[in-house]
């Protein structure tokens, strides 16, 4: 069954999941380890949860984006860029897992990035805090490019592509979002609500919650505000 919340705006959805968040954070006797979604409509979140992180006398977590598009930190594009400026006051108390590194494209990229993650995120992740597009897109996984839904367990990201801008991306994979103990799909507005209600299990949002929602061990909620 899918749970979904219903806020009345941003900063009371953003104010409920921050302190979720934390009350894990602090419940759990090891270090957790999040899936972040990037761009501009989760940012408030993270701030908030920073704040409230920043102020506890204890909890260490592990970061990762979902997604990431091929550009430096000090891009205003990249999501890890955006993550070192919400995370700023609790910078003592997180680690980033990175997405990139100094080949010239994702492809080239993956068997570092590749082993990067085996070893540093080899649990499920705590949660996955998930955004989607008007599409239907998580992370760079987008409609029509059925090879980035692969299942197989042994693949945890992938060299993707924006279809309309062509911009390298690298993304977690399809599985990969998929090991975790919890799924928060963050969206707003009617246009999102209305993708996510009538997603075809062939959409990749679809596909995703129809995959999560049959795993007994995941727990997925939804926060939504108009």
């Amino acid at each position: 069954m899918l749970i979904i919340n219903e806020f009345a705006d941003f900063a009371e959805l953003s104010e409920t999941l921050a302190q979720k968040w934390l009350e894990l954070v602090q419940n759990s006797e090891q270090t957790c380890s999040f899936a972040l979604a990037g761009g501009t409509t989760p940012a408030p979140l993270y701030r908030r949860f920073d704040q409230l992180l920043s102020a506890s006398k204890q909890g260490r977590i592990q970061l990762i984006a979902t997604d990431e598009r091929w550009v430096s930190d000090a891009d205003a594009q990249s999501n890890e860029g955006l993550f070192r400026q919400c995370f700023a006051g609790s910078a003592g108390k997180w680690s980033l897992v990175s997405l990139k590194n100094t080949q010239p494209t994702p492809s080239s990229a993956l068997p570092e990035i590749s082993d990067r993650i085996n070893t540093a995120c080899a649990v499920p992740f705590s949660a996955v805090v998930l955004g989607m597009g008007s599409d239907g897109h998580i992370a760079s996984l987008f409609p029509n490019a059925p090879q980035l839904l692969t299942n197989d367990p042994a693949v945890n990201c992938v060299a993707a592509y924006h279809p309309q801008t062509l911009q390298s991306r690298m993304s977690l994979s399809f599985s990969r979002l998929l090991n975790t103990d919890a799924i928060w799909l963050v969206i707003t507005g009617a246009e999102k609500r209305a993708v996510l209600e009538q997603a075809p299990p062939s959409s990749p949002i679809g596909a995703y919650l129809f995959a999560a929602l049959n795993n007994e061990h995941c727990q997925v909620e939804v926060f939504w505000c108009p």
